[in-house]
């Protein structure tokens, strides 16, 4: 007897394919909905695949929302190369990188998850902003600051604002810039931070 249903369960392909499969299914899901409004069945749904073949990777909706709560990879790589070059220029330099990463569709889908998720979730915003202080824990990224670091996240805090403002609410006028302008308009305010030293401990 033929079958007439979608086929379901673990279907044929590498473990790490679908498990890639799950997180994007997850992470899309978890920026249009946020933690709450996304559901294990709707993600299954999103992937082709059944619920139980998430909770052969990840456990429950905590473990899979947890194995998404990272900054995409190569995340640290962009923001140090940022930090690398002339002390003047690094207000510009970061501000065109971090936007970009909501800009690039590879990346956009994880940055808006992150961002929604933290919204409505207090483990989610305990673990976005310990995101953002630890990438200063990244040799990569540490080793350039030099005395910067409180600065740093306040930069980043800076950028996180203008993004949530520009590709989650989409504020008009803000939403509606090229991101030419919108780097030249908040880059100022970011060199500001970077070239502000702590204070001595």
């Amino acid at each position: 007897m033929a079958s007439t249903g979608t086929r379901t369960g673990r279907p044929s392909g590498g473990d790490g394919s679908n498990r890639e499969r799950i997180l994007a299914a997850a992470r899309r899901e978890f920026a249009a909905h946020g933690y709450r409004g996304a559901t294990l069945r709707s993600i299954a749904a999103a992937a082709g695949f059944d619920i139980a073949l998430i909770a052969h990777y990840f456990g429950n909706k905590d473990g899979l929302f947890a194995a998404t709560m990272a900054f995409p990879d190569g995340a640290p790589d962009v923001v140090a190369a940022a930090l690398s070059g002339p002390l003047a220029e690094q207000g510009e330099r970061l501000s065109r990188a971090y936007l970009g990463l909501w800009e690039d569709p590879a990346t956009s889908g994880q940055m808006h998850a992150l961002t929604r998720s933290a919204l409505g979730h207090e483990q989610s915003a305990e673990r976005l902003g310990a995101l953002v202080t630890g990438i200063t824990a990244d040799s990569r990224v540490g080793d350039r600051l030099d005395g910067r670091r409180t600065g740093f996240v306040l930069a980043m805090s800076h950028l996180a604002g203008t993004a949530f403002a520009r590709y989650l609410l989409k504020v008009p006028l803000l939403a509606d810039l090229d991101l030419d302008t919108v780097v030249a308009r908040t880059a100022p305010a970011v060199q500001v931070h970077l070239t502000t030293p702590d204070d001595p401990p």
